[in-house]
């Protein structure tokens, strides 16, 4: 076992101060509710990073939602997806609030993005106000809490962010104090034999560990005080936390691994780019969670995770006979509670084992590029990137045939495996289906599931990126849309409604455009994607009498629905 210079110590221990240096302003709170959290600032979630704070709205939409700090409205997002009903307010001392799942925005706000979406006749808009167009100054109302976007249920998502780099910083940075007297749990700990030599207890396998104890945040490994060990092994933690009063699982602030005493891993929720959130599929435990739904964070750090917010990256030790190693995981929350588990490595002798073979159809793709970055089996075509992949891979491949497919379905990896880049896959598809103009690559999972990814004709081939791995094929979409009216029937008089209402869906490639006209004259039409509903809300557009109300749906290849109604006013 290596120890470590005084140099690293030092840069690391200058690293974890950098943020603490930083000088924050105090803000007011976006609500004027008390606040509960229902997700922390740099959660680790599948996919990506959770770049602020979920506060709840007490179960309910239409809270009043007020600026934390005097500057102007810089940016205001609408779409179905993400962020929905989103505003930026760019303050004066360097940093950027964001406030997002809107219901709506207040007054001169909602009417200016409304005039701008009938500029432009689309509902999704990005619209950046000049600076002096929506001064703002601590206080003031600006919206009111929703559920739009991706939201899962009402609450309001805030961020704060460095207006420059445009890198979310941890709000709690900036003089939120929540009660909380509750130290992390943690729920188990999994140890991982690395490279071509090591074992564990004489096997192969990672292992995974219930725990137990708890008491004043003390846990142990069940039943078991040490792990035998040889060769190169890092470690895994499931853990989470609770803030205050609230029952959500959220993520701790710090995650530390110390190895006698010395400290080899660190991961600090404070800050990091939007060009950074697909690495947490390497920090995770990728693999398990696809399998088990259980998260664990990894000591080992891959070669292409460029995170910022690991802040120690030695989280591996080289385990030789007769050594014992002390481990010890210390999880943090925000308030400074928190807790540990503690067991040995003990060295074993080398042992003998039985590796599987790898196949003439694996592929070692080099996470550099230097090897197999394209792949060609028959009339399917795969190209990477270097650093697509987080560390070197032996990727599965394969072809099979199957009715109902417009090619050969062709394997490459399986959806248990992660990249951080979007990779090129190309097929060409059967002779008699080349000039089909609704043609579209299909992923199929591991279950038989099928979704669309879309792709385009070049050279002969259908062609789309993705960072999805497992089987691809080519089928046709020849269904359109399906829309419907679900709040009033054709002919009905509508005096009574707020709103005209429209169930719409598509099964294959998803739905791409949707257009709502009153006698033939263009209307807003917002479309909340997860529910399946696009709705108008009536106003002064709807004349008095009887109107020709024409819904327009296309789907991802073109497939066109319209819906033709008459309503009464």
């Amino acid at each position: 076992m290596k120890p470590r210079s005084s140099l690293a110590l030092l840069l690391s221990f200058l690293a974890v101060s950098l943020m603490a240096q930083e000088q924050f302003p105090k803000y007011g709170s976006p609500l004027d509710i008390p606040i509960y959290l229902s997700a922390t600032f740099g959660e680790l979630r599948p996919n990506h990073l959770h770049a602020g704070l979920d506060i709840k709205t007490q179960g309910v939409e239409g809270k009043k939602v007020y600026a934390v700090a005097d500057g102007y409205i810089s940016r205001i997002g609408v779409s179905p997806y993400g962020y929905g009903n989103v505003l930026y307010i760019t303050h004066y001392d360097g940093y950027t609030s964001v406030y997002a799942h809107l219901q709506r925005f207040s007054g001169e706000i909602a009417r200016y993005v409304k005039q701008y979406q009938y500029k432009h006749k689309k509902f999704t808009s990005q619209i950046y106000p000049e600076p002096d167009k929506f001064p703002i100054k601590k206080g003031d109302l600006i919206a009111y809490s929703g559920n739009s976007g991706g939201s899962g249920g009402p609450h309001l998502h805030f961020e704060i962010r460095h207006t420059v780099s445009e890198k979310p910083v941890n709000p709690m940075y900036f003089g939120y104090k929540i009660e909380d007297n509750v130290r992390p749990l943690i729920q188990g700990v999994a140890v991982y034999p690395l490279g071509e030599e090591s074992t564990l207890e004489g096997g192969i396998k990672p292992m995974y560990f219930s725990v137990t104890g708890g008491e004043k945040g003390l846990y142990r490994i069940k039943d078991r005080e040490f792990v035998h060990a040889n060769g190169e092994i890092s470690f895994g933690i499931s853990t989470y936390d609770q803030v205050g009063t609230s029952t959500n699982k959220n993520g701790p602030y710090l995650y530390e691994l110390y190895l006698d005493d010395r400290l080899a891993f660190q991961v600090e929720a404070d800050s990091f780019s939007y060009s950074e959130p697909r690495y947490v599929n390497s920090l995770l435990d990728y693999r398990h969670y696809k399998q088990k739904k259980t998260s664990y964070v990894r000591t080992e750090t891959d070669p292409f995770n460029k995170l910022h917010m690991i802040e120690v990256r030695d989280g591996k030790i080289l385990v030789e006979e007769g050594d014992t190693v002390n481990v010890c995981f210390k999880i943090s929350d925000y308030a400074g509670n928190s807790s540990r588990i503690k067991f040995k490595l003990v060295g074993t002798a080398p042992v003998e084992v039985e590796r599987p073979m790898h196949r003439r159809s694996e592929y070692l793709v080099k996470a550099d590029g230097t090897l197999n970055s394209s792949i060609t089996i028959e009339d399917f075509n795969v190209s990477m990137e270097r650093g697509t992949l987080f560390r070197d891979e032996w990727i599965q491949t394969g072809q099979r045939d199957e009715k109902g497919c417009c090619s050969r379905i062709y394997r490459f990896g399986n959806e248990e495996m992660t990249t951080f880049k979007q990779f090129t896959i190309r097929i060409r598809p059967n002779e008699e289906w080349a000039d089909h103009p609704k043609k579209y690559i299909a992923y199929i999972d591991n279950s038989g599931k099928v979704s669309s990814l879309g792709g385009k004709m070049k050279n002969g081939f259908m062609e789309v990126e993705t960072r999805s791995m497992g089987e691809f094929t080519i089928k046709i979409d020849s269904v359109a849309p399906s829309v419907k009216a679900s709040n009033f029937k054709d002919g009905q008089t509508v005096s009574t409604l707020k709103s005209l209402r429209f169930k719409i869906s598509d099964d294959m490639t998803g739905i791409e455009t949707y257009d709502i006209y009153l006698d033939d004259v263009w209307v807003l039409g917002q479309y909340d994607a997860k529910n399946a509903l696009l709705y108008y809300e009536i106003d002064e557009k709807m004349k008095k009498g009887t109107n020709n109300v024409k819904v327009v749906v296309t789907d991802g290849v073109g497939n066109k629905k319209t819906l033709n109604l008459k309503v009464v006013y």
